[in-house]
């Protein structure tokens, strides 16, 4: 009993973290994936080194604009009650013709029953929302933020708004 204790007290006394929580598959390989805590911060560094210029809105959210289409998108931070950050979420509105909501609302009822990501809506008689939802709640990874969220999310984003130009404009 002394000589798994003793390691493990050494272990906790220097400072040592070890993940007991994590899941283990057996016979699988792991990867060395950098992770860092889900933080508002985290995620403006990273957009900052990809070289994105953005501002925050009055709610403390990212807004940017689509370099080569000038469309704004939000990068919306969901916190739990006790202040951590949980999701993250994309989000673009496009203002649409009133008189073209049924097609619409059929084009987003199609996108939604085709693809997983990212979920299209109407979120007014003239407005098409777009959105992604990137939970965190594990930790923050700036490789998978840049290449599976925001290029993902900017990729489809073009594809929708190239499919209803004529219904918005």
């Amino acid at each position: 009993m002394m000589k798994i204790v003793m390691p493990w007290v050494l272990v906790s006394l220097l400072g040592f973290q070890v993940q007991v929580n994590a899941m283990q598959l057996k016979g699988e390989e792991k990867t060395v994936s950098v992770v860092y805590k889900a933080t508002e911060s985290a995620v403006k560094k990273t957009m900052k080194k990809m070289g994105m210029k953005f501002t925050l809105d009055s709610d403390g959210d990212i807004k940017y604009k689509l370099d080569d289409k000038g469309w704004v998108v939000y990068v919306i931070f969901s916190k739990s009650r006790s202040g951590k950050l949980w999701n993250i979420q994309m989000r673009a509105q496009f203002g649409t013709k009133k008189s073209r909501y049924d097609e619409l609302v059929e084009y987003a009822n199609s996108w939604n029953s085709k693809h997983k990501y990212p979920k299209v809506s109407m979120k007014d008689q003239d407005s098409l929302s777009v959105k992604l939802d990137y939970p965190v709640q594990y930790g923050f990874n700036p490789d998978e933020f840049e290449d599976n969220v925001l290029g993902i999310f900017e990729r489809t984003l073009k594809k929708i708004g190239d499919e209803t130009e004529a219904m918005r404009k």
